[in-house]
């Protein structure tokens, strides 16, 4: 039998606190998948906190490993999507319905000719991340309607 070494008093700490935020975040996914779209994006934005916070943890010491997480987000980036092409974003102010949409379509900012304009009109037509775009294909992105002539054949060439 192969023993562990056995877990630091700070790894216990960290582990513990991954948990509570894990159990954070999916209480409020969940009452975002059954909620009614508007209260589906309050569930949904509580739990960005901890999902953050467990990113951060993970990124700051080496011993987590959470590969999932950003399957996670990108779960979550999609299903925000879909409630913004719902309508459930309708009443929020400009401000914070800008900045809902923002922080979820932020992961198209990661490819080469797509800044935060392009990312806010993709996601308007229901494409939240690098996956989906590809999915999406040089065709289909003339359907996305804002993108310049330029912008477009920037992310066509990098796509």
């Amino acid at each position: 039998m192969h023993e562990t070494e056995p877990t630091t008093t700070r790894e216990h700490t960290i582990a513990l606190e991954l948990k509570a935020l894990a159990q954070q975040a999916r209480e409020a996914l969940i009452t975002a998948l059954e909620s009614d779209p508007p209260a589906a994006i309050t569930a949904l934005e509580s739990a960005n906190d901890p999902l953050t916070r467990i990113g951060e943890l993970a990124h700051q010491h080496d011993f987590i490993n959470l590969p999932v997480i950003d399957d996670v987000q990108r779960d979550v980036d999609r299903l925000a999507c879909s409630l913004y092409r719902q309508g459930a974003c309708d009443s929020l102010d400009q401000a914070t319905r800008s900045a809902f949409v923002d922080r979820h379509a932020k992961a198209l900012t990661a490819q080469d000719g797509i800044g935060p304009v392009s990312a806010r009109k993709l996601f308007a037509h229901g494409i939240s991340d690098l996956e989906q775009l590809r999915a999406l294909g040089p065709d289909g992105l003339d359907s996305v309607e804002g993108l310049s002539a330029a912008t477009l054949a920037r992310i066509k060439a990098n796509i």
